[in-house]
């Protein structure tokens, strides 16, 4: 039963206000700052820049930057700004973060059995560390000074997000593909990462304390085995919110045959609702899950929006996960990218290109790039009025799209294969290829 149905390895899918909110919660200040403009002691604002410490940026995967340096009036002088050889191919997402004990942001990297920090200007890698067993397919997760990534062989890591320096490993058995989502509990920083059967152990959703919790670090909270079909497991990345009863959720999508999504109880693990999306062979839900919090846009019970390798969207009651609609996207081989949510619209690449749908109704708003097919999920970022979405098609061609009408304003081909999530933070776009290439891209001053 296999993850995926075509030539490619695991990979780990909000308003702008709500989307600073989870980053800052998540370890990045932002920097927003004035200075005297010229005359008169007028001042002029700074850009305001924002890490993106985890996976679509924040617990909830919205994929969403306030930052404002790249817009449509920008995009189109987007230049390279540096590079970096990680060692080996990468089918996974930076993420960005600042570190308080080194006074510098840092870009964190996987590539094969290397994980390396790069400053978010340049220069040679800051610490580099190599896993002793298997690889990393995963994205990182940066909180409170800890960097977290999964292994191929169940290791969940917690380094040191300053030096490298392992704080505390985690067995957890079977391969994490999944990217680890930490939140802050009552007795410290927890993890919520997922696993599919293998090395001997079955598939399960986890939560672990990280470094710092009072139970301990990288103990077990609680382990959920229950999935509905025999063999289940996972490499959906999690997302995290509260329902409108004020519970936490953890919501993923399960492996194929159980093809459905899962919300948990965060505290207990216990399960709180399942949705089979499809009873298909190889029809998993692999795709990161979207959460729109209870309230947004009129639903009181907040969202999900997940796409399934059924090539349908879910849009999905994230309270009681009753079905509120579902489009059905141009027929592939199986979706796998996560969507972005920015106020009323969702945003999601697909097999075919990227669609626009309005995260209400579920009607299609606009449809480009039909002859690409994206592995990545999308990212939103610039001011109101002129923002942009940027994503890199699996054939190596990294774009960025007029967000209000689909338009391309801007492209460029950088490798022959990209299977990771674009990364926007302090002013730059950050991807890692599969030529073991780490890429950077801001607009000219």
């Amino acid at each position: 039963m296999s993850k995926v149905t075509q030539a490619r390895p695991t990979l780990a899918a909000v308003a702008a206000g709500a989307a600073l909110a989870g980053a800052l919660a998540m370890g990045g200040p932002a920097s927003a700052a004035a200075h005297p403009g010229p005359g008169h002691g007028r001042r002029a604002a700074t850009p305001v820049f924002t890490d993106w410490p985890m996976f679509r940026a924040n617990p909830s995967h919205t994929g969403v930057s306030p930052e404002t340096a790249i817009s449509t009036t920008t995009a189109s002088s987007l230049a390279p700004t540096w590079t970096a050889s990680i060692g080996g191919p990468s089918s996974a997402s930076p993420a960005v973060a600042t570190s308080t004990t080194l006074g510098k942001t840092l870009v964190y990297a996987e590539s094969g059995d290397h994980f390396s920090a790069y400053p978010v200007g340049g220069g040679p890698a800051v610490w580099t560390y190599t896993v002793k067993k298997g690889g990393v397919e995963t994205s990182p997760a940066v909180f409170h000074g800890v960097v977290y990534f999964g292994s191929t062989v169940g290791t969940l890591y917690a380094l040191n997000a300053a030096t490298g320096a392992v704080m505390c490993t985690f067995d957890a058995g079977g391969n994490i593909a999944a990217s680890p989502v930490v939140v802050e509990a009552a007795d410290g920083p927890v993890v919520y990462d997922g696993t599919f059967p293998g090395n001997g152990a079955p598939g399960a959703e986890w939560a672990i304390h990280g470094p710092g919790s009072t139970a301990g670090g990288c103990t077990a909270d609680w382990e959920f085995t229950r999935f509905a079909v025999a063999q289940g497991g996972t490499w959906s990345s999690p997302a995290y919110d509260t329902d409108a009863r004020g519970v936490p959720l953890v919501v993923f999508g399960s492996k194929d045959r159980d093809d459905s999504v899962y919300a948990l109880n965060a505290r207990t693990g216990a399960l709180v609702w399942r949705y089979r999306t499809s009873s298909a062979v190889l029809a998993d839900v692999g795709a990161p899950p979207t959460i729109s919090a209870p309230g947004q846009n009129g639903f009181a019970g907040g969202v999900v929006y997940v796409t399934g390798k059924d090539n349908v969207v879910y849009a999905l009651n994230l309270t009681t996960g009753r079905l509120i609609w579902k489009y059905s996207l141009a027929a592939g081989i199986g979706d796998l990218a996560g969507a972005a949510l920015d106020g009323s619209r969702v945003y999601v690449g697909s097999d075919n290109g990227i669609y626009a749908l309005n995260a209400i109704t579920g009607k299609l708003v606009w449809h480009v790039l039909a002859a690409a097919t994206f592995y990545g999920s999308p990212a939103v970022t610039g001011p109101p009025g002129r923002q942009v979405l940027i994503d890199a098609g699996k054939a190596g061609k990294l774009y960025v799209l007029n967000l209000a009408t689909g338009a391309v304003l801007w492209s460029r081909q950088l490798t022959q294969q990209i299977w990771g999530s674009p990364t926007v933070s302090h002013g730059a776009i950050y991807l890692d290829g599969r030529d073991g290439v780490l890429r950077s891209f801001a607009p000219k001053a």
